[in-house]
């Protein structure tokens, strides 16, 4: 039996009936890059850079931190270190003060006397004589404390008279040092001599003038050491400058002139 063919017709027909797949709906805001809508124009996405891989952290040791954790552990311990001895030094300073109560040493210029105080004017009159003068200090020291000794070095001690522009050196010396102990008192006197010092003839006037009149003005300075000490042993030394006097004559006469001790160039104290 011959089977009957399908005629092109009956193809065309069953394809009809057969029922047609809907379209895919594109999602909302999607943009075909390859195929863009008339009228827009599209610009290239900037390329990111790759990003480096991440290694694991026992991997990569982070040296930086470690050298700033170690850097502030050395910082604390220096700082606590220092604060510690900063400490104790002022307990031991506290300590000192209060069982020794130290005081400054008391110094005073007890008197001044001048011999063969005389000017001599040159061969032709130039206006300039001649001083020739021997000089007596006495400086008076007095240690108030019950418990401490004062070491003073080798001094070096000058004596000038008058005042601004009339101030003449009358000559230096070197004193031999002394130990002074607590409670003591100790004259020490300072002889110096001055030959045939240049001097104009005003100040030589005024100079002989206030002299008669013990109006003439008088300083004795000097530059020594003075070591503090606990019996026998030194606890600290310094270097001084005492200034005594700046009074007249008449003045020494019925009283001692105080002195003036500088410490470290700026540090003035009464004695």
């Amino acid at each position: 039996m011959d089977q009957k063919r399908p005629t092109i017709a009956g193809d065309e027909e069953m394809a009809a009936e057969k029922p047609l797949k809907p379209a895919l709906q594109k999602p909302p805001g999607f943009r075909d890059q390859q195929n863009p809508p008339p009228g827009t124009t599209t610009t290239p996405l900037p390329r990111r850079r790759p990003r480096p891989p991440i290694h694991p952290a026992s991997l990569y040791p982070d040296e930086k931190k470690r050298r700033c954790s170690f850097c502030r552990v050395l910082c604390c311990c220096v700082c606590i270190f220092l604060a510690v001895i900063l400490l104790l030094i002022l307990v031991a300073v506290a300590v000192f003060f209060l069982w020794y109560s130290p005081k400054l040493p008391v110094v005073r210029l007890a008197s001044f006397k001048t011999s063969n105080f005389n000017f001599s004017s040159g061969k032709s009159d130039d206006g300039w004589s001649s001083l020739t003068a021997d000089a007596t200090a006495v400086l008076d020291f007095r240690n108030p404390n019950g418990k401490l000794r004062f070491y003073y070095g080798d001094a070096d001690v000058a004596v000038t008279l008058g005042e601004k522009d009339f101030e003449t050196n009358l000559g230096s010396t070197r004193v031999k040092g002394f130990v002074e102990k607590p409670g003591n008192r100790t004259a020490v006197i300072v002889l110096t001599r001055v030959r045939k010092r240049q001097v104009d003839d005003p100040t030589a006037k005024r100079l002989r003038t206030e002299l008669k009149s013990k109006k003439l003005l008088v300083k004795v300075t000097a530059k020594t050491k003075v070591g503090l000490a606990v019996g026998s042993r030194k606890i600290v030394t310094m270097g001084v400058s005492l200034r005594c006097g700046g009074v007249r004559l008449q003045t020494l006469d019925s009283q001692m002139a105080k002195c003036t001790i500088k410490l470290l160039r700026w540090i003035k104290l009464r004695s």
